[in-house]
């Protein structure tokens, strides 16, 4: 199984991401984010396989 999440500060992104992910057999979306320094804290505690990143965010690039 690979655990993923998705970071990306446009919702309707985070939707079709979510969308294409649940399509991918073996490939579990654990949780979308806004905010990049969420997703951080995040991955602090919880570690995933893949992370599918915007890479021009408001607060992080």
């Amino acid at each position: 199984m690979i655990n993923c999440i998705a970071v990306d500060d446009e919702p309707l992104s985070l939707q079709i991401i979510s969308g294409y992910a649940s399509q991918i057999q073996g490939m579990v979306l654990l949780k979308t984010f806004t905010n990049p320094l969420k997703a951080q804290n995040y991955l602090k505690k919880f570690p995933v396989d893949l992370l599918l990143l915007d890479i021009q965010m408001p607060d992080v690039s």
